[in-house]
């Protein structure tokens, strides 16, 4: 049986990644640091993930076990294993990267022969190479040649695509007639719609994966899905937290927030296509569709706007959701963005408090104006033409977005 080694028991391990592995005849051993979610995993010998489609169905996931990630225990993991892979979001990377590096030195003593593919399915561009490259730092600091040529010959970084929303649910909701609650701790529930593709020239070995789509292409799919999933995600919650909305599929609902995500999602659409020729303008269209009028509109997927809003810093960078595809207009000539450009301005108007990047933004905000706001979370600096317009045109929205969408502005 081959084994996996799973960094992250979160929802996206337990809903995605790791019943992927399993059922692709995979043992899957989840590591995190949440010592109450390991001793739960260990004490179970299954748990359900729930279909959150209009025809509800559930699917049973066995076959796994937990270690506590920063554990003596994981390293020892590491010489029958084959397959490692992550969901603890990228900024998480550099903390796991140690950890990586120790166990792969264990590997090569006791099989120096071996072959291993490291898969990061965190949201962002390049995650798999992010890590590389702190595993190798971890690595070489005392690494013998051998180990270093380990490293760069038996093992794989392979960036991937992985799309599916998994919205955080109570899994009390599923407990028996009994009220046994504790029996479903485990549980997740899942969009049905998922899509994993992976850069294939990457991998060392064939893994044969169920639902693992391999790619040559993958910035391509890379970008796709974060500048159409995630922008009109994005897009709908920033401006459904301004009109008082709470979650994503009643935002959705409202004509004026649906238009502008729509026309954000066709302008990041057509520099994609020309970016990106492997997709047709029809196959693109019908993923947008698919999107706006069917994923995000799932009544059964109740998505907090707060929670898909949080951390506004990384989602206004230079190459994420919002600020990346208005650039790639800019940049390929498509027309000016000026849906993606609300979106952006009203993801600078997010004030929640219990934010810690919204209360930062404000703050600058509130000191130096929404231009030097702007320019320092996205990193879009003076004197190169294209950005300067876009950041022109974002401070001329954010000064009207609000009359706009008929809300007051704060006193």
């Amino acid at each position: 049986m081959p084994n996996a080694i799973h960094f992250g028991a979160g929802s996206i391990g337990r809903g995605f990644i790791g019943p992927l592995l399993v059922d692709s005849g995979y043992h899957v051993t989840f590591a995190d640091v949440n010592e109450a979610l390991i001793d739960s995993i260990n004490s179970h010998d299954h748990y359900t993930v729930h279909i959150l489609s209009q025809t509800s169905s559930t699917t049973e996931v066995t076959d796994f076990s937990g270690i506590i990630s920063t554990s003596e225990d994981l390293l020892n993991e590491f010489h029958q294993t084959d397959l490692i892979t992550t969901s603890v979001g990228a900024q998480i990377l550099p903390k796991i990267a140690p950890t990586i590096a120790k166990g792969l030195k264990r590997l090569y003593r006791e099989r120096p022969q071996a072959l291993v593919d490291i898969v990061a399915c965190e949201n962002g561009v390049g995650a798999s190479e992010i890590l590389r490259k702190e595993v190798a730092r971890h690595l070489n600091q005392d690494a013998t040649p051998e180990e270093t040529k380990f490293l760069e010959r038996n093992v794989g970084f392979a960036n991937c695509s992985v799309d599916r929303i998994v919205p955080p649910l109570n899994p009390s909701q599923w407990a028996d007639g009994d009220g046994n609650a504790e029996d479903h701790n485990l549980d997740v529930g899942v969009e049905d719609f998922y899509e994993w593709v992976v850069d294939q020239d990457a991998l060392k070995s064939d893994h044969h994966i169920h639902g693992m789509k391999l790619a040559k292409d993958l910035l391509a799919y890379v970008e796709r899905k974060l500048f159409t999933l995630n922008t009109a995600h994005a897009t709908i919650s920033y401006l459904g937290y301004l009109k008082g909305y709470k979650t994503v599929n009643e935002a959705i609902e409202d004509p004026q927030i649906y238009n502008i995500a729509k026309g954000a999602l066709q302008e990041s659409g057509a520099a994609l296509l020309r970016k990106h020729t492997i997709f047709s303008e029809a196959e693109h269209m019908k993923y947008i569709s698919t999107i706006m009028d069917q994923r995000l509109r799932n009544p059964n997927v109740q998505d907090q706007i707060t929670r898909v809003c949080r951390c506004p810093k990384r989602k206004l960078s230079r190459d994420d959701r919002l600020v990346g595809p208005a650039m790639m207009d800019y940049e390929y000539g498509t027309g000016k963005p000026m849906n993606l450009v609300k979106a952006i301005a009203a993801a600078l108007w997010y004030d929640n408090t219990d934010d810690e990047d919204a209360r930062d933004i404000q703050g600058i905000v509130q000191d130096k104006g929404v231009e030097e706001a702007f320019r320092q979370v996205s990193g879009l600096q003076k004197g190169e033409q294209k950005a300067d317009e876009l950041v022109a045109d974002v401070v001329s929205a954010y000064g009207v977005l609000r009359s706009e969408l008929g809300i007051e502005l704060p006193n």
